[in-house]
């Protein structure tokens, strides 16, 4: 058996309306393991463009129960939360490829400068209204920011990323 293999499933609780850090802090209490993937959203305020963090599943909470931590009995109990999602006469747990996925993909990073990426470099773009394309530097500038060339409808378009929201891609 593997390592994987022996640890305690991973469960959905539905959450009370804007509950969240409640029922983190509750969950931290009593000592169960939680995940709550947070994500960066960018939302228009009047003029301007604010980004914020904000629960990727809005209104649900990935919890990892244990006999030591009181079992499923104590997730229901837990103020914040509502109830374990489930799937016919009980909870049904998250596969655990899924969660690997899961914690792989909002794993934080960190922030990469702007001057580790070389004119001419092909890069990934991570977040953001053009999150998965792929594009080609063009320059640097300050504030991390970093000039790309973007094949939008095939045509290079050049657009402006801050440099943590790039990943280099091996030639």
């Amino acid at each position: 058996m593997t390592d994987d293999a022996q640890q305690p499933n991973w469960f959905i609780a539905q959450l009370r309306p804007n509950a969240l850090s409640m029922a983190l802090r509750n969950l931290e209490r009593q000592g169960v393991p939680h995940f709550a993937p947070m994500e960066a959203r960018t939302e228009r305020r009047g003029q301007k463009f604010v980004t914020r963090e904000a629960p990727a599943f809005p209104g649900y909470v990935f919890v990892q129960p244990s006999a030591a931590s009181g079992g499923i009995r104590a997730i229901n109990g837990t103020r914040g939360i509502t109830k374990l999602v489930t799937f016919g006469p009980g909870p049904a747990p998250v596969p655990r490829e899924l969660m690997n996925a899961l914690r792989t993909r909002f794993a934080p990073r960190d922030a990469t400068p702007a001057t580790a990426f070389s004119p001419g470099q092909a890069v990934q773009i991570l977040d953001g209204p053009l999150a998965d394309f792929m594009a080609k530097v063009e320059a640097t500038a300050p504030k991390d920011r970093v000039y790309l060339l973007v094949d939008l409808m095939g045509r290079a378009t050049r657009v402006t990323v801050e440099a943590k929201h790039l990943r280099s891609l091996k030639e």
